[in-house]
């Protein structure tokens, strides 16, 4: 009876540890998810409405939004966890043109949790992809 017990509370005490594990996990994939669907709707409103769109994010808030121009207001607006730090010594602001460019090319880098990811915006085209470091 004893063991059974000592057994139940060692399986409990595990599937703890997996549960948080998993939670963690579905964090980060869905972060990543948000902001590239952002993007490519960014991306899309740019090219639809033939307007400059507005990236910019603001770590110290955990914040960031996209903005066409005065008029349009925010197209996008999120908050997003406080375990999700960015740099501050990478692009935290660019702009997407009109035809669906973006105005910089570079490395946005940022954590989530205890892992670190970038986002990788290449010249020309408009391609960008995140991947974990």
């Amino acid at each position: 009876m004893l063991v059974a017990i000592s057994l139940l509370v060692i399986i409990s005490s595990l599937s703890i540890f997996l549960v948080t594990s998993q939670q963690t996990s579905l964090n980060e994939n869905h972060f990543i998810t948000q902001l590239e669907g952002d993007l490519y709707y960014a991306q899309a409103f740019a090219i639809e409405n033939q307007l400059p769109v507005q990236v910019r994010i603001f770590p110290s808030l955990h914040h960031y939004y996209i903005r066409a121009d005065v008029n349009t207001g925010n197209i996008v607006e999120r908050y997003y966890d406080n375990d999700i730090s960015f740099s501050n010594n990478t692009m935290l602001s660019f702009n997407i043109n009109s035809n669906g460019n973006f105005s910089k090319f570079g490395t946005l880098e940022f954590r989530i949790g205890k892992q670190d990811y970038k986002l990788t915006i290449q010249i020309g085209k408009g391609r960008f992809y995140a991947t974990k470091l």
